[in-house]
């Protein structure tokens, strides 16, 4: 610390009397200490000696000096064994660096806005050094989505040559082959590259290009290929191209959504059903179907499409609810009877309880924990306060042969733990408690010699 403040006390008229080449010199060798000085006398350097006339310089310069701070990575048993570049300082200081360029790109200046992105970009691949963590990746993709959007952004100026935006194209395909990319994955090239492309290049050229890239692109390219058709007025072969992909989504639910706000419900509804067909049933497809069935005011729609959630969504009665909303009430015994054979001919026990216990169907529900095997106990803990007094006595009973079964084995402390909190929950279960006071008499007497278990158990009556 003592030399960081030692380095940025030096007074710019002693700088002044330094020879530029003496200067830069001490600017690389603050860089290793105290890189945020060392960004600062830079900039001095560059207004005072005028070694970097433009903007352009200027900011090209920046970008580099911000890969010059540095610090301590943690290395292997948690010490800080190893010096890597600061990827925080990397991030922050190119957004300070985007809010010039967002000025620039005000006044149409996309020449200064590439070149200083596409100088970020390579110096990253240059100056890369393997000491990214999670957190960078997530910073360095947000950054690369602000790039994106002003690449975009620059791709639309028509008062930007045409031929530049070419150059730029072929340097961002350059990049997507980039080992920086490759190797931490935080960011798709290709889609940038494709995105840029379709923008800055008039739409035949485009579509030329972008078949080019097939091979590399995979399933991305569909959703950029149908975008070009329908510019091109190629209806008839995006249509082609997204039947041809049902398993697609990347361009069959757009086209799905696209369809449904147009107000075409029954092309939506086909298109759904066919993409069903090749993939199966899903909450997904279900839910795109509720809303366009939902939108036509088609009630027997309505409630199938609910039916078939009810059967595909076992984690909560949502759906369920709702369907018995919709269905009329003359009408629900039939649908609770078709709901409850589809599911037995499953494995949804948990479930099935769930609805018993909604519809109160006590009788069916008793009869559910009866049958159950594994997994009994905590049905009972479950249901037993809700379900009727002429049930208690034999799920009760059970549940204390399966906590007499479950302490009966040594096992470690925290299993103590969970069995004592166990006990607690069991005791405040209707006629719960008598059946605990006997149980806790019973294992004071048995299990005098484990210390552990009866410490756990000490508090509790």
């Amino acid at each position: 610390m003592e030399r960081k403040n030692k380095a940025a006390l030096v007074s710019k008229k002693l700088l002044e009397q330094v020879p530029a080449d003496e200067l830069r010199k001490f600017v690389q060798k603050q860089a290793k200490c105290n890189g945020d000085f060392a960004c600062e006398l830079n900039d001095w350097l560059c207004e005072r000696f005028a070694k970097f006339p433009s903007l352009e310089e200027k900011l090209a310069n920046r970008v580099e000096r911000l890969f010059d701070h540095e610090e301590e990575k943690r290395g292997w048993y948690g010490h800080y064994d190893d010096y890597g570049i600061n990827w925080t300082v990397v991030t922050e200081g190119m957004r300070d660096v985007l809010d010039a360029l967002g000025k620039e790109l005000e006044k149409g200046n996309a020449r200064l806005v590439v070149r200083i992105i596409m100088k970020f970009i390579h110096t990253l691949q240059e100056r890369n050094d393997e000491t990214m963590c999670d957190d960078d990746y997530v910073e360095l993709a947000d950054l690369h989505e602000e790039f994106a959007e002003m690449l975009e952004a620059c791709a639309k100026l028509e008062s930007w040559p045409l031929k530049e935006k070419r150059e730029l194209l072929e340097e961002l395909r350059q990049a997507s082959n980039y080992s920086v990319y490759k190797e931490y994955d935080f960011y798709c090239m290709d889609s940038l590259y494709a995105d840029v492309m379709l923008t800055a290049l008039p739409p035949e050229e485009a579509y030329t290009e972008l078949m080019k890239q097939e091979s590399n692109m995979g399933e991305r390219l569909l959703s950029y290929k149908v975008k070009l058709l329908r510019k091109l007025g190629r209806e008839e072969e995006a249509q082609q191209t997204i039947h041809c992909h049902l398993k697609c989504d990347e361009i069959v639910i757009p086209e799905i959504e696209r369809l449904r706000d147009a107000g075409k419900f029954p092309e939506a509804r086909d298109l759904v059903e066919k993409r069903m067909s090749v993939r199966g049933k899903s909450v997904q497809s279900l839910e795109i179907m509720l809303d366009i069935v939902k939108r036509q005011g088609d009630t027997p729609a309505v409630i199938e499409t609910l039916y078939q959630l009810v059967l595909f969504v076992s984690y909560d009665l949502s759906y369920y609810r709702r369907l018995k909303k919709v269905v009329p009430s003359a009408d629900w015994a039939k649908m609770y009877d078709r709901i409850l054979r589809q599911l037995n001919k499953g494995n949804g026990g948990n479930y099935l309880a769930s609805i018993y216990a909604e519809e109160k169907d006590f009788e069916r529900l008793y009869q559910l924990i009866i049958q159950t095997g594994f997994g009994r106990f905590y049905l009972i803990m479950e249901y037993l306060p809700i379900l009727p007094g002429k049930y208690h006595p034999e799920l009760l009973q059970y549940g204390i042969r399966h906590l007499k079964r479950w302490i009966s084995t040594a096992a470690p402390r925290k299993e103590y733990a969970k069995f004592a909190r166990t006990l607690k929950e069991f005791s405040r279960l209707p006629g719960g408690a008598p059946l605990v006071t006997d149980l806790l008499a019973h294992i004071r007497t048995t299990y005098t010699q484990r210390p552990a278990l009866l410490e756990e158990i000490r508090n509790l009556h």
